[in-house]
């Protein structure tokens, strides 16, 4: 083989090389979840609340095949009663909800609503302490058909330090160990406080959110859809030293007590995206959307972000570089010769 040719099969094989270090930096990552593996985390938030982007078969599995633990206090109330009015004008979105029992209706969604024989859930009947855990524990084993189980906040996020929600995740993760067939479910506290504990809430909220993203878990992003209404993103000035911070809050078009402490379109949204999060665990693999993001209110988050991208770019201008640098220098060798 001439040499001329020997260098061509050089440059064509380290060109394809690059080009396919491109194509797997290119394809799809599975961001934010919303995928039925989870990598990486699932996150439903604001934007997964069309209904209509759904296929009916997945509804009809998660009406199958999924069932619900569910306890909570006054505001996570808003999703079951958000679950209820999208029945009443759809029957599709059928739900069998059950106080202390798990209903066997089939053709529903069946959720146990509380954690026997406690029907108001604080942290110390749920997660909080041995106790706490010995409760949701008998739940889950006298409901062997449970598939999945979550608890939501009340305001404790307002106030609750870094310590603290660290040991709500820790506890659910302790929870998962020995219960593989079970979907623990996380969550974020609320978004209605404003000022300084309006700023801790949204910190402790990140912390709960990065924690899922990073461990791969399953996140039920209730604060992020209190803030968003109709695609406007609701936050207040929060001003620490000299820095201005915007800290997302509850949308003035959920100012309300129809229900659970808010309004009924907000309970509908939390019911939309509780239809989100069930069709995922059936297996469902919703579309990779154009998101709006949950979060981008500090200069750590905006930090973050920013880190993220600079990755994925030089993933892509790496391979793009190389391809050009062994181009060019088969073309000196050409000229040369």
């Amino acid at each position: 083989m001439s040499r001329r040719r020997i260098l061509l099969t050089v440059i064509v094989s380290l060109t394809l090389l690059s080009l396919s270090s491109l194509i797997t930096s290119c394809s799809p990552i599975e961001d934010n979840g919303r995928i039925a593996s989870w990598s990486g985390g699932l996150i439903i938030d604001h934007n997964c609340i069309d209904l209509s982007l759904i296929p009916g078969e997945w509804i009809e599995s998660a009406q199958d095949d999924i069932r619900i633990h569910y306890a909570h206090t006054s505001h996570g109330g808003q999703i079951t009663t958000g679950l209820s009015r999208l029945e009443s004008v759809n029957l599709t979105f059928d739900v069998s909800i059950g106080y202390l029992i798990l209903p066997t209706d089939s053709d529903a969604l069946c959720i146990l609503d509380g954690n026997p024989p406690e029907s108001y859930i604080t942290p110390d009947l749920y997660w909080q302490g041995a106790s706490a855990l010995e409760l949701t524990q008998d739940t889950i084993d006298s409901n062997p058909t449970l598939t999945a189980s979550l608890w939501s906040w009340c305001t404790q996020v307002d106030y609750y330090s870094e310590q603290d929600v660290q040991d709500y995740l820790d506890a659910m993760t302790a929870l998962e160990t020995p219960n593989p067939g079970i979907t623990f479910i996380y969550m974020t506290g609320n978004a209605q406080a404003g000022g300084s504990s309006g700023y801790n809430r949204w910190l402790r909220n990140e912390q709960i959110r990065q924690y899922c993203l990073d461990n791969d878990k399953i996140l039920f992003d209730f604060a992020d859809l209190d803030c968003w209404s109709n695609g406007d993103h609701s936050t207040y000035d929060y001003s620490i030293g000299e820095d201005t911070l915007q800290i997302p809050i509850e949308h003035p078009d959920f100012n309300g007590d129809e229900a659970g402490h808010t309004t009924f379109t907000s309970c509908e949204q939390k019911g939309r995206a509780f239809w989100w999060l069930v069709a995922n665990l059936a297996g469902w693999n919703a579309p990779d959307l154009a998101t709006t993001p949950s979060s981008t209110t500090t200069s750590s988050t905006t930090t973050t972000t920013g880190t993220t991208e600079q990755i994925t770019l030089n993933e892509v201008i790496m391979p793009v570089t190389i391809v050009g640098v062994v181009i060019i220098a088969g073309y000196a060798l050409f000229r040369r010769r």
